[in-house]
């Protein structure tokens, strides 16, 4: 007598688990597109949080043989620099230069330094030159190119030009306040595709002055 052998057969789920959707491709989407926005986030807070632009090890001093520069040097509280008083006369312009590091661990794009060129200032300054890469070649002075946005990366320094204008009717004869000063430069940057305004100590106090006379040359206001 012969017997029948049916082959398995394929357990059959219950109606409600065959047809439920599978919602786990959905929710592991969800997860990746969150943890993605969370880091953007967090790139966001951290660029805007950080400094990476530094004073450079390289100083320089003005050398211009026209000038009459006086210098001197600081050191307090920790802190050494100079501070270059230079003796100009109205729509004068001189030159100066100093070095910018970048101590973050990505590379940034300096886009503009300086920029205070508004008709009518006392005293303008832009930058001109720079050298991208300051250690290129063994002498710091030289290589400079005209200015353009560059990249400086991690660890990296470069090194700066400016251009100061004295305005046409600038004097400084006030016995309480006999020149215009500053050492921070505002240097505008990008890191990680964000743009950001920096204003970097640049290691030397930049006095302008008049020369003696300058004063007296000018006309008087009517």
């Amino acid at each position: 007598m012969k017997s029948l052998t049916r082959p398995p057969q394929t357990p059959v789920r219950p109606r409600a688990v065959a047809e439920a959707p599978r919602r786990w491709p959905k929710r592991l989407v969800a997860a990746i597109v969150a943890v993605l926005l969370l880091c953007a986030v967090v790139v966001v807070i951290w660029a805007n949080r950080i400094d990476p632009l530094a004073h450079g090890s390289v100083s320089y001093r003005i050398t211009d043989p026209a000038l009459h520069v006086t210098v001197r040097t600081v050191e307090a509280l920790g802190v050494s620099g100079t501070i270059q008083t230079v003796e100009t006369r109205p729509g004068q312009t001189f030159t100066y230069r100093f070095s910018i590091r970048n101590q973050g661990r990505v590379p940034v794009q300096i886009v503009d330094v300086g920029g205070d060129t508004a008709h009518g200032l006392i005293v303008t300054r832009r930058a001109i030159r720079m050298k991208p890469d300051l250690f290129a070649d063994p002498n710091p002075s030289t290589g400079f190119e005209p200015f353009a946005p560059f990249t400086l990366g991690s660890g990296k320094e470069a090194a700066i030009e400016m251009l100061v204008t004295v305005g046409n009717n600038a004097c400084f004869d006030d016995p309480g306040q006999p020149y215009i000063g500053w050492y921070l430069e505002s240097i505008d940057y990008k890191v990680l595709g964000i743009t950001r305004r920096s204003w970097l100590d640049t290691g030397s106090e930049i006095r302008v002055t008049s020369a003696p006379g300058a004063c007296a040359a000018q006309p008087a206001a009517g």
